[in-house]
């Protein structure tokens, strides 16, 4: 099937990202090969000749969400717009099944096609898995550029052997990018204004052990810093087991926020030793008292899992307990899925669904109280904040963000509109109040540096 010639003022195309802001990074290159390839993005499927929906299938719900959306959208090719899918979904469940599954999908992309795609939309009959010619453009357009930061993607896949996780059959092996790669991209998005580069990856504490044959995001970190600008470094995704002294002493940079997003999942090392895991209750106190010894302030993030086969009631409430006390001021907490063709799905000790999501309502309302606590202690307190835009759910205030909340996952700064500020900029404000978790402040006259 060819798609029919339209002026080039027509040739338009719509696209919806689903999923973790790796994807967005994804969908950001995406943008680039088809403005590229004189086709002009749209805000609204309708009229496009095109709709792409970069997909997530990480667990159950992502591809339940993901299958709500294709069909949603499908709706909009009775009018001659071709839908076309990419991302997760297409790497984990192949073409053809999906090809029989949503007759109404015109093309599968997979993440190798990507360089090609103008091509694929100028012909619906190009396909295989042949390689572009040349090497993928470097990236040049950042979709989050106008609030003031940018996701930097400096890995893709990964090595770790979770029983529960999808990720490896989806994205495959780690593969780090080069030092070099990170540090000219990040360079580029500095020199166009971004006041804080974003470090994701599925491990983000993994980077360089293909590359290098040791952790170098220590090593990255320091290079990053060396950049002329004034912008912040946040790192994502961290691994507790890769979280070391040396890590910690890299983060000490003036350039380098002290954040700590730890994704633990568990503290009872039976069930932690199942999902194929270490570093379980005592060590990872000892991994936060190292933290909040060398950055008294830290801002901390944790993800959690509960109801994985054989979780009993004492692991959850040691699992409570420790939530309790090592006092996340953000934590994510995830019910177990048997995703097909893990090996968790096939383990015995089933936890009866409705026992797991009492477990995860209950982890969810004393985390709330905690982050509550946590964010009340910042009345009065004097942050710089990255101010990002006009805030969607109360135009009469600005949304920013400071050291303690990462991008589209944490809580809000929320500034009255009182006065010229300008977006995408640091800004020093006292914190006066609260609404909820999210923190309600005053600026102050002067933008500057701390």
């Amino acid at each position: 099937m060819v798609l029919p010639r339209r002026s080039e003022r027509e040739r338009g195309f719509y696209l919806l990202t689903l999923g973790c802001p790796k994807n967005e990074v994804d969908s950001d290159f995406i943008v680039q090969v088809l403005t590229r390839g004189g086709w002009r993005r749209l805000t609204s499927p309708k009229g496009a000749e095109v709709i792409l929906v970069n997909t997530c299938a990480f667990i159950a719900p992502a591809v339940e969400e993901s299958l709500d959306a294709i069909l949603e959208l499908a709706d909009y090719c009775d009018g001659g717009s071709r839908l076309v899918i990419c991302g997760c979904l297409v790497s984990r469940y192949g073409t053809r099944p999906l090809e029989a599954l949503l007759p109404e999908v015109s093309r599968f992309v997979m993440f190798h096609e990507y360089p090609r795609l103008p091509k694929i939309l100028e012909s619906l009959e190009v396909s295989g898995p042949a390689k572009p010619e040349n090497p993928p453009p470097a990236r040049r357009y950042s979709s989050t550029m106008k609030r003031g930061y940018v996701y930097l993607k400096i890995a893709e896949g990964c090595r770790g052997g979770c029983s529960y996780c999808t990720i490896p059959f989806i994205r495959g092996p780690l593969r780090s990018r080069s030092l070099e790669e990170v540090v000219e991209e990040a360079s580029f998005f500095v020199g166009m204004g971004a006041k804080e580069l974003v470090l994701v990856a599925q491990d983000t504490t993994a980077y360089g052990m293909d590359l290098y044959k040791e952790r170098s995001l220590p090593r990255l970190l320091s290079a990053l810093s060396e950049l002329e600008g004034d912008f912040m470094i946040r790192v994502m995704y961290m691994h507790p087991e890769g979280v070391d002294g040396e890590l910690i002493y890299s983060m000490a940079s003036g350039k380098v926020q002290h954040y700590f997003d730890l994704t633990f999942q568990h503290v009872e090392e039976r069930i932690l030793v199942k999902m194929g895991r270490h570093a379980g209750d005592r060590r990872l106190r000892e991994l936060v008292e190292r933290i909040r010894e060398a950055f008294p302030h830290a801002s901390l993030r944790g993800t959690c899992m509960v109801g994985f086969p054989g979780e009993e009631e004492e692991d959850f409430r040691r699992l409570l307990d420790f939530v309790q006390d090592i006092r996340f001021d953000y934590l994510a907490v995830f019910t177990f899925y048997p995703e097909e063709g893990t090996r968790a799905s096939l383990l015995s000790g089933r936890v009866d669904r409705e026992v797991a999501l009492e477990r995860k309502r209950l982890l969810e309302e004393v985390q709330e109280s905690i982050s509550l606590e946590r964010a009340r202690a910042m009345v009065g307190s004097r942050l710089r904040v990255l101010v990002e835009g006009v805030c969607e759910e109360d135009q009469d205030y600005l949304q920013a963000r400071s050291y303690r909340e990462a991008p589209e996952v944490d809580g809000l700064i929320l500034i009255p509109r009182t006065g010229k500020i300008p977006l995408g900029s640091w800004q020093w404000v006292k914190v006066v109040g609260m609404e909820g978790l999210d923190l309600i402040a005053e600026p102050e006259k002067t933008i500057g540096t701390p």
